[in-house]
């Protein structure tokens, strides 16, 4: 018989493995994250080995909860009606018809509804440490058509304050739901905080939300209460959450000031992703005084913010390791110079620049310069060699573009990132990569087609003119002369 090993050593050895969508900043994101799924089906195929297997996995599967509701996709074939649907590495459940079948509510069985029954003998429970809620949940108000957000606020409130509660990371980004889905769950998160004496006995950490969780006052001001968070996400901050963050900053009574004041002591983290539009230079400078221990910042796009706008503000944080910016082109942009002096980022360790190519080539004058960054990749000052590179493009042509026509991208990253001793890498993400073939037209295709046959013609007369026109005559006479020959042969 094959000894068994015992179940504390078994459950150390599964634990050692990351949680399932645990976030990895690094350059080889999609390695880590094909590595972390192929894990976790590993953990699964473990579960089926034997029974004590099957108490270890289980518990190390259940730390991560994803409930993911899809759109109902039907295909007829045969008289009969499909749904087509995605299997994560989490666990996680797809119900194509939640809206109709079960009133919002996943279909059992489901590792949520699981960690949700009453029995003495269910402490599943205790081993949720993430719940993420996506998709596109029900658009029916709360209530006996839509009970998905009463089972969330339970869901929360077992999660956090029950007996050896564990959920340390909460993420709220649907697709689509109604306005007051998530009110409960605010509730319950606001009145957990207030009842708590002591952060230390509050372990959710972590904080996920989109523009479903924060769309008006009534979630805002709720949100201001969550406390002792050491990571905050927001996607697409409204106006009325960012007046939420700074609120009354000038005011005596602490329970009427903003969610930063009461996060400061704590918050490590704080990413604002995709649309900043409501991010201000005014704004964005309200947020300092209360992010001094702030070490990763994420700043979406906003047009109202000018590098000076952004570089002072983020030279009063001292601690920053790691910056996330969208970059677009500024003719005003101060030289290399006010960034090494003025506003320098000494800690600095991991600079993630996002920018759109399209965006980019458009701001290329010169059309050779344009085919030329078409193939050219962006990289840190230490690792770049592009100027010495042959255009791909333009068929290996000798064009080098002139500092002129240097990437404005890369200069701008080596421009920025010249104080940064402690620069380790620099991360350039492209948010078009995945619309340069999709959203190319026929028309496109026949013209690059016609560039393309073009060059070959032009490179030929090149050639021809460097000196093999007499190998070219050659071979034409050595032609004409074996055609002679063929037709006295046939007289």
């Amino acid at each position: 018989m094959v000894p068994i090993l015992p179940f504390d050593l078994l459950l150390l050895i599964l634990e050692y493995l990351p949680l399932p969508g645990a976030e990895v900043q690094s350059k080889a994101n999609s390695i880590c994250n094909d590595l972390q799924n192929s894990t976790q089906n590993a953990i699964y195929c473990c579960s089926l080995a034997n029974r004590e297997m099957s108490r270890v996995a289980g518990r190390v599967l259940y730390r991560s909860i994803k409930l993911t509701l899809q759109k109902k996709v039907n295909s007829t074939q045969n008289g009969t009606e499909s749904s087509c649907t995605n299997w994560k590495s989490e666990l996680t459940s797809h119900n194509d018809e939640a809206d109709v079948d079960e009133f919002g509510l996943p279909v059992a069985p489901h590792p949520l509804l699981s960690a949700l029954v009453c029995h003495p003998s269910n402490t599943t429970y205790t081993n949720v440490q993430r719940l993420h809620i996506t998709g596109y949940l029900s658009t029916f108000p709360p209530g006996s058509s839509n009970q998905l957000p009463e089972l969330l606020a339970n869901a929360i409130r077992l999660f956090t304050c029950g007996p050896q509660a564990k959920l340390q990371s909460l993420q709220f980004t649907p697709e689509d739901c109604h306005p007051e889905t998530f009110v409960q769950s605010l509730e319950v998160l606001s009145k957990i905080f207030d009842a708590s004496e002591s952060r230390s006995s509050i372990c959710l950490r972590e904080l996920h939300l989109n523009h479903h969780a924060f769309d008006d006052e009534n979630k805002a001001r709720l949100l201001t209460q969550v406390k002792g968070l050491k990571k905050v996400t927001l996607e697409n901050p409204t106006r009325a959450l960012l007046q939420a963050l700074v609120a009354n900053r000038d005011g005596r009574d602490t329970s009427s000031q903003g969610w930063l004041y009461h996060l400061q002591t704590d918050l490590v983290e704080l990413h604002l992703t995709n649309n900043c539009g409501s991010i201000t230079p005014g704004v964005l400078h309200s947020f300092i005084p209360y992010l001094s221990h702030l070490e990763r910042l994420t700043l979406g796009i906003s047009y109202s913010l000018a590098d000076k706008d952004v570089f002072v503000a983020l030279a009063k944080l001292n601690k920053l390791k790691s910056i996330a910016l969208r970059w677009y082109l500024q003719l005003n942009s101060p030289p290399p110079s006010v960034f090494i002096e003025e506003w320098p980022l000494p800690a600095l360790e991991l600079f993630q620049v996002g920018y759109s190519s399209r965006s980019l080539q458009a701001a290329l004058s010169h059309k050779n310069a344009r085919n030329y960054h078409r193939s050219h990749t962006h990289s840190h000052i230490h690792t770049r060699s592009a100027f010495i590179e042959l255009d791909e493009v333009s068929g290996g042509s000798d064009y080098a573009p002139d500092p002129d026509d240097a990437c404005p991208l890369c200069s701008w990253v080596e421009k920025v990132t010249a104080s940064s001793p402690a620069l380790q890498e620099v991360i350039f993400m492209d948010e078009d990569k995945d619309y340069d073939v999709d959203e190319q037209s026929d028309d496109d295709e026949v013209e690059e087609e016609h560039e393309v046959q073009t060059r070959v013609a032009i490179d030929r007369i090149m050639w021809m003119m460097r000196g093999n026109m007499n190998s070219v005559i050659e071979e034409e006479e050595e032609e004409n002369v074996e055609q002679l020959q063929e037709t006295d042969s046939n007289l």
